[in-house]
């Protein structure tokens, strides 16, 4: 049902339009506006608006205001003073990415209260994904299922549009090349320009001039800086090229669904207490803001290289599949896929989803049958990974270095249920990608260099704080698990006058600076746990633990099964993550977690008790999770908690450099990692920075934040602990 069944709808032409808008919002007794942008792409800086909408709601009416190009500047100017002038909320939808618009046409954005309408949905919903019966975020799906079954209307007027244009154009490509080479089809020419790795120059060189006749002096140049194969996709095509009355109302529309969004969730997320969680998220978006204004400096060169290298290893493989059966698949042909599978080999599959195929490749793996099979299935995963990156990641970098020095990322407050962030460069792999046969083939961190005039890129990462955090759990839940805690804290021990107790934050803050020994060998002195090695030791109780080959299994099997035992695997997820062992031997390698911490089973046991009996469960800093399983919650508190945490420390990040006014820049937050930019006479603020991440007062074990630094490239960070370690880097040749 409509929240609103009425708007009005009106444009600020004239600077007397704008006046009046100002005096009728002035004097009204408003409780937010909201605001939204239509753009000429979606770039956070190389983009611009060319038309700014915004609104308030009365009664059960939602007035709209336009304002366009000559009138957008002034006009946005003057929203941001009204909100800031009667301290109400500034609401909008992905709202980081309409503040950046306004940015990008020199807008400065004042410290306001800003509501991001993602993270309500997130608050007041079901903490489950949109796969699993959890709420769509995008603007139009939430709108269109839970509000209007019209939202997509006019979004698919503007599609069909951009389909037509974008056809227009291929229809009279295929034209021209068919007037100059009447041998050629559609389909063959479709196969030679809709492949992403394809160039002109496959038609040969004087369907080529052809082809760059058409580019150039056929296709508009905004569509052409946006086209990412020789033929124009619907996306390619900007929003301002499309019909003024559709794209007005389609603009219209989105402050009513904004609104509507706004005003359906918030008494949801006050009745389910998530109002704390709320204002955090609130002030949030401002920090985020700045961060992804930093952006990363980068080596130009090293991006270039890297895009041929990448597209001759894909050429490669995909020859090698070609060659395996006769033809060249592609990764998303899904029937040809499972087709190909049971009649050349003989293996038959529900699907082709990624986890059926790893499990089948788990299976050929541990049997040793059927070789060819396992290298087509692992070159068809392969190819998915490798087109991704080529084309999503990569290809935008080539783009985007072609016209500045910098890259950007945009951060997503409520991608996840848990509440960690997503962002493009949270799914950057440790050490890249690599070939099969393990060869380096891009680093994204060598990518990303000091910024002239900076002296450090300095990178602070909690230490193992997922763990950390389950230990903490394990007390909290009356359990407190013996090998777990004692990995990072002396829980049962003691020093000479003192007994340890988590409780007492001096005995927190100095955990790690007096000397403490075991209550049941009181002259052994505590070492930390090492919880990778607990859980190995377990899993194969006959090795020496200090053998080469009880160090390799720490890494392959402790390491591996004990932060995916935290993320709540079972024993069908530990069987596919070692092929290469037997029944018994999985189960001995599932059984070893536990073993191990048995505490953490209680912590289990407690989470699966609390989703039957509460129907949710709240993490350490009052976000709930409603409607998940014990399994999710497991790991929803853990992940979630850490979560949290990072977003209130980066607030306070923030805010303590702004105060301080310095001119050194937080850059980006990668999982548990916050990643700096530090001014020349600055780095004494980095200790402060880890000070600050490391604040946690309620804390019941020690939180620790490392210090890496490099004065080169990502890639190169080396850890420090002091000022001076510090300064030998610096000082370095």
């Amino acid at each position: 049902m409509r929240k609103f069944p009425n708007y009005d709808l009106r444009f600020i032409e004239t600077k007397e339009d704008l006046l009046d808008m100002i005096r009728e919002i002035k004097h009204k007794d408003i409780s937010e506006i909201i605001l939204d942008t239509e753009t000429t792409g979606v770039h956070i800086k190389l983009d611009k608006p060319f038309l700014l909408q915004f609104g308030y709601v009365e009664g059960d009416t939602v007035h709209v205001f336009e304002a366009r190009k000559k009138m957008l500047k002034k006009t946005a100017y003057a929203v941001l003073k009204l909100v800031e002038f009667k301290d109400i909320p500034l609401v909008g939808h992905n709202l980081s990415f309409d503040l950046h618009m306004l940015e990008n046409v020199e807008v400065e954005i004042p410290s306001i209260k800003c509501v991001d309408t993602t993270v309500c949905i997130r608050l007041a919903h079901d903490a489950l994904t949109e796969a699993n019966g959890g709420p769509p975020l995008g603007l139009k799906e939430y709108t269109q299922q839970f509000i209007d079954r019209s939202a997509k209307d006019f979004q698919r007027k503007l599609k069909e549009e951009r389909t037509a244009i974008s056809a227009t154009l291929n229809i009279e490509l295929k034209t021209m090349l068919r007037l100059h080479d009447r041998s050629w089809t559609k389909k063959q020419l479709d196969e030679m320009l809709s492949d992403y790795l394809s160039t002109p120059e496959v038609l040969g060189e004087k369907a080529c001039e052809v082809y760059y006749n058409w580019y150039y002096n056929k296709v508009p140049e905004r569509i052409r800086d946006n086209m990412t194969t020789p033929m124009v996709e619907s996306e390619d095509v900007p929003y301002d090229m499309l019909n003024k009355d559709n794209l007005e109302l389609y603009a219209a529309y989105d402050i009513i669904y904004t609104a509507e969004v706004y005003y359906q969730c918030m008494p949801a997320i006050k009745v389910r207490k998530m109002m704390d969680t709320f204002e955090m998220e609130c002030n949030y978006i401002l920090p985020i803001l700045r961060m992804e204004d930093t952006g990363f400096a980068v080596n130009k060169d090293y991006i270039i290289e890297t895009r041929i290298k990448l597209k001759e290893y894909i050429l490669a493989r995909r020859e090698r599949l070609k060659e395996l059966v006769g033809e060249y698949v592609k990764p998303s042909q899904a029937k040809v896929i499972k087709d190909t599978l049971e009649k050349k080999f003989g293996v038959k599959v529900e699907s082709t989803g990624k986890e059926i195929l790893n499990t089948v490749i788990a299976d050929l793996k541990h049997t040793g049958a059927n070789p060819e099979a396992l290298e087509f299935i692992e070159i068809l995963q392969e190819l998915r990974t490798l087109d991704k990156w080529y084309q999503t990641y990569l290809m935008r970098f080539v783009r985007e270095v072609q016209k500045e020095d910098r890259i950007y990322t945009t951060i997503f407050s409520a991608g996840t249920v848990t509440g960690r962030i997503t962002s493009d460069f949270q799914q950057f792999p440790k050490y890249g990608i690599r070939t099969y046969d393990d060869q380096p083939l891009f680093d994204p961190r060598r990518m990303v260099k000091v910024t002239d005039g900076f002296s450090l890129l300095t990178y602070i990462d909690y230490s193992q704080i997922e763990l950390r955090l389950q230990a903490m759990y394990t007390i909290l839940v009356g359990h407190p698990d013996l090998n777990l805690c004692r990995a990072y804290m002396p829980y049962k021990c003691h020093t000479d006058t003192i007994s340890f107790d988590y409780n007492n934050k001096e005995h927190i803050k100095h955990a790690y600076d007096w000397k403490w020994y075991l209550d049941e060998e009181p002259e052994q002195e505590w070492i930390p746990t090492d919880v990778h090695a607990a859980t190995t030791h377990k899993a194969f109780p006959d090795l020496d633990v200090h053998s080469d080959e009880f160090k390799k299994l720490r890494g392959k099997i402790g390491k591996r099964v004990n932060f995916a035992k935290n993320y709540g695997a079972q024993f069908a997820k530990i069987k596919e993550m070692f092929p290469e062992y037997d029944e018994d031997e999985i189960k001995r390698i599932d059984d070893s977690y536990y073993a191990a911490f048995p505490g953490v089973k209680e912590y289990h046991t407690y989470c699966y008790e609390l989703a039957k009996s509460t129907g949710y469960g709240t993490n350490l800093f009052g976000r709930r999770y409603y409607g998940v399983s014990g399994h999710k919650l497991i790991n929803a508190l853990i992940q979630g908690s850490g979560a949290d945490m990072l977003k209130r420390r980066i607030i306070a990040l923030d805010k303590y450099i702004r105060d301080k006014k310095l001119k050194s820049r937080l850059q980006m937050q990668i999982h548990d990692e916050l990643c700096f930019e530090i001014y020349p006479g600055e780095e004494k603020e980095i200790f402060e920075f880890q000070r600050i991440m490391q604040d946690y007062p309620e804390a019941l074990v020690p939180i620790v934040a490392e210090i890496e630094i490099s004065k080169t490239t990502w890639a190169d960070k080396q850890e420090v602990n002091t000022l001076e370690e510090v300064e030998v880097i610096l000082n370095e040749k």
